[in-house]
């Protein structure tokens, strides 16, 4: 059987998630650029992706192009770069980085066969309606304070396209929502996007059911695999849910001011 080639799906997805998002994918010959016409700013809305790197001198070839294509677009500057894998080496590339005002950090993905499964009883994954999801959505970035409602009601046509491809799925607990997640089903596998649980239900082993719910509803869709991006510290977690490590990505940040 043939290996499943992950980085090719891990970069799919990227620019799945983006297109959801109405961005515009544009080919060049060391990387991919994502330009959404509706936000000027950078972010997951204006971005390079699949970035194959040999070098340092190509790493600033390429910023340089990237920034050309920001000034003539009016965009704002470009604050991140997904290289392709292999991932850099952080060591050798750390010191170039820093002195241009970049920090790397490396993005891992893991993987997981899909199967059914049967949670426990009351347990259950909800699909909300849109005008249920976008409801709870403007609750949501009320309450966690970041910017008030009404900054996010431009954005929400966005949103409506977004939820069209990254579903949005909630685990329930006897008609309570206990967490959350997006899901997207790319052919034969799913990918998974911002899987949370409410503060008040962590440590109970409810983020392994939300996953276990996951698993069974790609199984469910005809999906073969689960698709996730996560960090190192998360590792033992989703390792103990089942999902080994597939491939890697280096991402380069525009250092905060």
């Amino acid at each position: 059987m043939k290996p499943i080639d992950w980085a090719a799906k891990a970069l799919l997805s990227e620019i799945e998630f983006s297109k959801a998002l109405k961005s515009q994918p544009a080919t060049y010959p060391y990387f991919i650029h994502l330009y959404n016409p509706h936000v000027p700013w950078g972010g997951d809305y204006n971005r390079a992706v699949g970035v194959t790197l040999t070098g340092l001198e190509l790493f600033d070839e390429v910023n340089a192009q990237v920034a050309e294509i920001h000034q003539q677009k009016r965009l704002d500057p470009l604050d991140r770069f997904d290289i392709a894998p292999p991932p850099l080496d952080e060591n050798m590339w750390q010191g170039h980085l820093n002195a241009e005002g970049y920090t790397l950090r490396t993005a891992i993905f893991f993987q997981a066969p899909t199967q059914p499964v049967e949670l426990p009883t009351g347990f259950s994954l909800y699909q909300p309606s849109t005008e249920e999801y976008l409801a709870w959505y403007l609750k949501l970035a009320d309450e966690q304070g970041y910017a008030p409602s009404d900054w996010f009601q431009p954005s929400l046509p966005l949103r409506k396209n977004f939820i069209k491809v990254y579903r949005p799925h909630w685990l329930m607990r006897y008609g309570e929502q206990v967490g959350w997640v997006y899901t997207a089903h790319l052919g034969d596998f799913s990918r998974l996007f911002e899987v949370e649980i409410k503060p008040q239900f962590q440590r109970q082993g409810m983020g392994r059911l939300l996953m276990q719910a996951v698993i069974a509803e790609g199984h469910r869709q005809g999906t073969r695999h689960i698709l996730l991006q996560t960090s190192e510290r998360l590792r033992p977690f989703y390792e103990n849910c089942g999902f080994r490590e597939c491939t890697r990505n280096s991402i380069i940040r525009l250092k905060q001011a």
